[in-house]
């Protein structure tokens, strides 16, 4: 087994040096010790492979970044999930897949996020009974960039592709959601949703809501495509209301795609006082009925 290496670079500045160290590891073991030996700031680059993690704790910011085809994956039940960031740390994960994350309690993700910041780029999350749980700061922001959510969710309504339980923002941008298990492909309780350029397939997994807000707060989904299945496990594409507290802000759903396929489908159930901003999206209702998006025009 290789030692990881380290490399430094030196940055120089008013205040007194700092050093931060990049760091190559090659193995489930090698990982978890430069996680532990890390400072913040750190940035650790994985080499191509499959690496068998459950509950890895990142106690500080770090980055972890996968170079060529990276896999993190458990063979046995997690209790949180398959790396977990612990609170006060921010992290930024780029070109990782997490897969096949299972829990006692049906709820195992590839990232359970119980953090400050949480930064996602290029990466895969399949086959996860949730995608990504986030139950960290309420100051925490959450970026989601070009990656994929396939499949995830335990298939009993309560596991998600991502489910935010706190956070002061989602940003989710160029990402596909396929196939999510009768849950929702995003649950965003944050305070601040937003949704662009992304693609939104139930495909075969009796997918529930594409976005369930269920916390109001400011909510924009503007430039993506959703393809409702005929046997979508709920009929309306996006959720709006106070189920879960919070209060009213603003809702923008424009410029999106939409395909219907379900015989009773609808765009919109909108729950609050809120008036929402419906345009310019272009329907394609493929189902037995009339697409409703009545209720997207005056709140219920």
């Amino acid at each position: 087994m290789r030692h990881f290496a380290f490399i430094l670079l030196v940055c120089i500045a008013c205040s007194p040096l700092a050093a931060q160290a990049q760091i190559l590891v090659d193995s489930a073991i090698e990982l978890r010790q430069a996680i532990e030996r890390s400072d913040a700031g750190d940035e650790i680059t994985i080499a191509p492979g499959r690496y068998e993690v459950r509950d890895l704790k990142l106690p500080r910011n770090i980055t972890l970044r996968g170079q060529g085809e990276v896999v993190f994956y458990s063979s046995r039940p997690v209790a949180k999930g398959l790396i977990n960031p612990l609170p006060g740390a921010s992290i930024r994960i780029e070109n990782i897949k997490f897969t096949g994350a299972r829990s006692p309690d049906q709820n195992g993700a590839g990232i359970r996020h119980d953090g400050d910041n949480l930064t996602i780029i290029d990466s895969i999350f399949e086959d996860n009974e949730d995608g990504i749980l986030s139950t960290g700061s309420e100051d925490g922001r959450i970026t989601i960039q070009n990656s994929k959510f396939l499949r995830n969710g335990y298939g009993d309504g309560y596991s998600h592709g991502i489910y935010v339980v706190r956070a002061a923002s989602l940003y989710v941008q160029d990402t596909q959601f396929i196939g999510t298990r009768i849950g929702h492909h995003i649950k965003s309780l944050a305070s601040v949703t937003t949704i662009q350029g992304s693609t939104f397939d139930d495909a075969d997994g009796r997918t529930s809501y594409a976005v369930d807000a269920s916390k109001g707060g400011d909510v924009e989904i503007c430039g993506n495509q959703f393809i409702q299945a005929a046997n979508a496990d709920n009929s309306t594409i996006i959720n709006y209301d106070l189920s879960r507290g919070g209060k009213p802000g603003s809702l923008t759903i424009a410029d999106n795609r939409i395909i219907n396929h379900h015989p009773h489908g609808k765009l919109l159930r909108n729950k609050t006082s809120v008036k929402p901003l419906v345009f310019d999206n272009a329907i394609a209702n493929e189902g037995v009925g009339a697409l409703d998006y009545r209720q997207s025009i005056a709140p219920q």
